[in-house]
C-alpha cells in the first residue's frame, strides 16, 4: 500500500514539473473545480429544467423581459410543474389549478416554510424570530405567543384599547426627531 502511495506522489510530482505548476497551485486548482462542482451540481429529486441555464445566473438572462411570456412557453414545453434556476437558488414553478392546489391544500406541511435567508439568520440569529422561522412547533409557539401580546396590549378594538395613545406618540415623533 506504501509502495502505491509513493508512486502516486511520485507521478503527480512529476507531472506538475512537465506543466510547470507548483503543488500549491495544483491545490488551489483542484479545490476551486471541487467547489465549482458543488455548487453547480444539479439537485435530485427536482422537476426538469429549461434548456440556457447559464452557470452563476440561472435562468436570469432569458427572464429579463416578458417573464410571463417565458414562463407560459416554458409550461408549454415541460408542463405544470417545472425548476427555473434563479441565480444559485432552484425555484419550483407550479402553473395551473390542480397543480397549485396539489402543493398548498394536499401537501401543505411541505410547503409552510419560507425559504432561508442568510442575511436574516445573521442578523436575528436563525429561527428565533417569526419572520425567517421554519413551520413547526416553534414557529406556531411564537405565532401564539405573539398574537396574545398584542391582543393583550391593545390590539383590540373598543374599550380598553390603546390605539388613542398609539396614535398620539406616532404624531408626536416627528417633533422628536428634528
Amino acid at each position: 500500500m506504501a509502495v502505491v502511495v509513493s508512486w502516486i506522489t511520485v507521478s503527480i510530482q512529476e507531472m506538475l514539473q512537465i506543466s510547470g505548476l507548483s503543488v500549491q497551485s495544483f491545490l488551489v486548482f483542484c479545490l476551486f473545480f471541487l467547489l465549482a462542482y458543488l455548487l453547480l451540481k444539479r439537485r435530485r429529486n427536482l422537476p426538469p429544467y429549461p434548456e440556457g441555464r447559464v452557470p452563476v445566473l440561472g435562468h436570469l438572462l432569458a427572464l429579463r423581459r416578458a417573464t410571463h411570456l417565458k414562463l407560459k412557453a416554458w409550461r408549454r414545453q415541460y408542463g405544470d410543474v417545472f425548476t427555473v434556476r434563479m441565480g444559485m437558488n432552484d425555484v419550483v414553478v407550479l402553473n395551473g389549478y390542480t397543480a397549485v392546489k396539489d402543493a398548498l391544500v394536499n401537501r401543505s406541511e411541505l410547503f409552510a416554510s419560507r425559504p432561508s435567508n442568510y442575511l436574516l439568520d445573521v442578523m436575528v440569529g436563525f429561527g428565533k424570530d417569526i419572520v425567517g422561522a421554519h413551520w413547526g412547533t416553534g414557529f406556531r409557539q411564537r405565532k401564539m405567543f405573539a398574537t396574545t401580546v398584542f391582543r393583550k396590549l391593545g390590539m383590540k378594538v373598543g374599550r380598553g384599547s390603546i390605539e388613542d395613545k398609539i396614535l398620539e406618540e406616532a404624531n408626536c415623533l416627528p417633533n422628536r426627531v428634528r
